[in-house]
């Protein structure tokens, strides 16, 4: 569904059926008898290309007993195909944090490790090198945290 130039996309909740779609067609009609109006009924979208202004046209319809929004652009179409691509990416992104942190985190430690001069030096029993796997494991699942996070935001930020 395209918006002509000078048309008004119209969000209306609450049609039931004809009787509702001609009350909705009146309403209009009754503010401006010239208007054309163009309708996908069971999305409740409504194209009503008219000279009066949008927040008129509106009000005519919400006048008329129907929850009613102006809107900029058509709603997306949400399709199952697009949900599992949309997760897909999520989790993806999530993996890619999981692999990422575990790195950083086990370059950190080792790190850390060669800075300390108690790590591989008498009476250490081994310690140090057991906070690597520590280390890459935290750092790995903060960033799988923080790749899911980014992939929500993007997904959101796309609609």
């Amino acid at each position: 569904m395209t918006i002509p130039p000078g048309g008004v996309l119209l969000s209306v909740r609450g049609l039931r059926g004809s009787d509702d779609h001609a009350s909705v067609r009146g309403a209009i009609r009754g503010r401006d008898p010239a208007a054309h109006v163009d309708a996908d009924w069971p999305r409740g979208l409504i194209i009503v290309q008219s000279d009066h202004p949008p927040e008129a046209l509106r009000l005519a319809v919400q006048d008329a007993g129907f929850i009613t929004a102006w809107l900029p652009h058509p709603p997306r179409e949400v399709t199952a195909r697009g949900a599992m691509a949309t997760a897909m990416r999520i989790l993806g992104l999530g993996f890619a944090g999981l692999v990422v942190g575990t790195l950083l985190g086990g370059v950190a430690a080792l790190a850390l490790i060669a800075l300390d001069p108690r790590c591989g030096g008498p009476g250490d029993s081994g310690g140090c090198a057991m906070g690597i796997p520590a280390f890459a494991i935290g750092a790995g699942l903060l960033g799988a945290a923080a790749g899911l996070a980014l992939g929500v935001v993007r997904a959101i930020r796309r609609r």
